[in-house]
């Protein structure tokens, strides 16, 4: 009975919350990138176009919740790469990740929509997620850590835009289905798991707007 109580406690209090929140539904567009035993340190190596859909939770003008899903491919060739070992092993591989991530974003500037000036701020966000992995191993699900950066703008009362660049820690070494190097001159402690990351743009419109500003400005 008191665990029922609690539940529905919970409900409750969620449910306040996302109504006296806004909340806005917004689309990313942009490249997807991996790093691993193929790709160790470079950055924007094999990009490849990653889409997906979000939704967001406004606490106010510095805290938010986002949940959302992204199609994340990933590519890799060891031929790309001039070292002898990858030359003479010329694995590669190719994966569709479908991520699904919720994340708390802090906002460095108030982030509120005003009538008379530009709004914008630098962001920071992390969380917690799911990345459901196809490479020729076949398929898998496994637990991200995502985390990143970037700067939201709006551009009118309701539409907003941001740039963003997000990471994703992961803990398996399979995304590339290549479970470990066996030449330790080549194999890097940082990327015993595989990482992947995002970079682009999104937009999204919000709903559940307030007039919080002053009436002669709005």
């Amino acid at each position: 009975m008191k665990k029922a109580k609690l539940l529905l406690s919970f409900f409750m209090v969620s449910s306040l919350v996302v109504a006296q929140s806004r909340v806005d539904f917004g689309a990313f567009a942009g490249t997807s990138h991996y790093l691993g035993d193929i790709n160790k340190e470079r950055l924007f190596y094999a990009p490849s176009f990653a889409a997906g859909a979000f939704s967001r939770i406004i606490l106010n003008p510095r805290y938010a919740l986002k949940a959302s899903v992204t199609r994340v491919p990933i590519y890799g060739n060891d031929l790309d790469f001039p070292n002898d070992f990858q030359q003479s092993r010329g694995e590669n591989f190719r994966a569709i990740i479908t991520d699904i991530g919720f994340q708390f974003e802090f906002n460095f500037l108030k982030y509120k929509y005003s009538a008379v000036k530009r709004v914008y701020s630098p962001y920071v966000s992390a969380g917690t997620g799911l990345a459901m992995v196809n490479n020729q191993n076949g398929f898998s699900t496994e637990l991200i850590i995502p985390f990143g950066a970037g700067v939201k703008v709006f551009i009118t009362k309701r539409l907003s835009g941001a740039v963003l660049w997000e990471f994703r820690k992961t803990f398996t070494d399979n995304l590339d289905g290549m479970p470990g190097i066996s030449d330790s001159q080549f194999t890097s402690k940082l990327h015993n798991n595989d990482w992947y990351y995002i970079f682009g743009v999104n937009l999204s419109y919000r709903i559940n707007y307030y007039k919080d500003l002053c009436p002669a400005y709005d």
